[in-house]
């Protein structure tokens, strides 16, 4: 009850996204880039034709595969192309997506008061709509923004940015956040950039595949096989798990600390 004292705002919200006929806030404009002419088979982007379920990967027995990207150019074209899919087709997310993800957003921000004051700069990398943006807003963490490929249009929460390449500086992020790690076009260079951007005794909360990626998923671009390559990636570049919890299907980890800081805070 104590949560529902402090986060009026996101329940109120939350209710409204729910059961609002035709949408609530922001989303409800999105409705207005539906096309009713556009067919996938006919319409579809050509990066899609080699990059569909289970096409387009690499052939490899490796513990982590990768997407068979002829170059950096054809990773970003195709990650574009979900969102521009998803508009065409049924402007935007309908309302029980919505408000499943506020909920899933919730059960992850809810923790971070008495962490991280409410003045953190928070990043959330690959955010798209930046639904989990509002959500910390909701929160009271008003610095909190978004980055993404293509954010859409008019969208106030999320900027254009690449997660593989961010234009923030180092060091300047109190705790970013990401449940796109199987977007990731190189995890080593994923998890490297992240460390980067985060200060000193920072925290990265990274959202995993319960199970691990989806095989055969449109738009993920890495596989891997358990949880132990991916942890072992992100213990080479930050300092501490500090919490696992796991859900049907997706599993979130707090990491703080870069391997950075190790030798200024031994």
């Amino acid at each position: 009850m104590k949560d529902v004292a402090m986060h009026y705002r996101y329940w109120i919200k939350t209710v409204l996204y729910r059961y609002t006929p035709g949408g609530f806030g922001d989303c409800r404009g999105l409705k207005a880039f539906k096309d009713s002419n556009y067919e996938f088979e006919r319409d579809k982007h050509p990066v899609r034709t080699k990059h569909r379920g289970n096409h387009g990967w690499q052939q490899s027995s490796a513990s982590i595969v990768y997407r068979d990207y002829k170059d950096y150019e054809e990773y970003v074209t195709h990650q574009k192309q979900k969102l521009d899919e998803v508009l065409k087709i049924q402007g935007g997310f309908d309302n029980r997506v919505i408000s499943d993800y506020r909920r899933k957003f919730y059960s992850r921000f809810r923790h971070l008061p008495g962490l991280i004051p409410n003045d953190a700069l928070i990043v959330c990398l690959g955010a798209r709509l930046g639904t989990e943006v509002e959500v910390l807003r909701d929160l009271g963490f008003f610095n909190a923004y978004g980055i993404d490929l293509n954010p859409g249009p008019g969208n106030r929460f999320v900027k254009i940015g690449d997660f593989m390449h961010m234009e923030e500086s180092s060091n300047s992020i109190d705790l970013l956040y990401t449940n796109c790690v199987d977007h990731a076009f190189d995890l080593s260079a994923f998890f490297c950039e992240h460390a980067r951007v985060v200060k000193p005794g920072g925290y990265a909360l990274y959202d995993l595949p319960a199970e691990g990626p989806e095989l055969g998923g449109p738009f993920e671009s890495v596989q891997w096989d358990g949880d132990e390559s991916i942890f072992a990636l992100m213990l080479q570049h930050f300092r501490e798990v500090i919490r696992v919890e796991k859900e049907p299907a997706w599993k979130w980890v707090l990491l703080r600390g870069k391997k950075t800081d190790v030798a200024q805070n031994p």
